[in-house]
């Protein structure tokens, strides 16, 4: 059992040396899952790619699993020093106001489509352009719905959808309070 949970440790240590700054570097200089694949000079498994991609986008707030605007309270933390000048931290809670909850995200449910309505799945990737296409497929959406800051490629992606009409129910503003 330890001589198992020492290889998994090691393995992931290596993994992270050797690919995983890289791949979150990449991640946001904007490549998809595929051009981080071609980019690196250690061979990584595309699964692994995506899963290091995805947990970098939930890590850094790109991606919420649910309503980020659902928190009532804003946490800080702050820098106190004591009387021998070492520095400490203090965590501090507060409310939220109702104007700063207020903020659109991106709905999107693109992992809930591909498992129920593989067709229409392919459809939406047809209405986009190869980057995109590859960008949507890229990642390991799952099997419910997420909250994604827009920046420029979503923005994009929903335009590109809207356009052609298949934005409903698949990528959509919602505003967040």
């Amino acid at each position: 059992m330890e001589q198992t949970y020492f290889q998994r440790a090691l393995s992931d240590f290596v993994y992270d040396v050797a690919s995983g700054g890289a791949i979150r570097h990449l991640a946001d200089l904007g490549y998809t899952v595929k051009q981080i694949q071609e980019k690196l000079a250690f061979p990584t498994p595309y699964e692994r790619i995506r899963n290091t991609v995805w947990k970098h986008l939930l890590d850094t707030g790109v991606i919420f699993r649910e309503n980020p605007a659902g928190a009532e309270e804003k946490v800080e933390y702050v820098r106190e020093y004591n009387q021998y000048g070492k520095a400490s931290f203090r965590r501090v809670t507060m409310p939220v106001s109702p104007s700063e909850s207020r903020e659109s995200c991106l709905l999107c449910c693109f992992g809930p489509l591909k498992m129920k309505d593989p067709e229409r799945f392919k459809e939406v990737l047809g209405a986009l352009e190869r980057e995109q296409a590859e960008y949507i497929e890229g990642l390991p959406w799952g099997t419910e719905r997420v909250f994604y800051r827009p920046n420029r490629r979503m923005l994009d992606i929903y335009h590109a959808l809207a356009r052609a009409g298949l934005s409903e129910g698949v990528c959509y503003f919602q505003e967040l309070r």
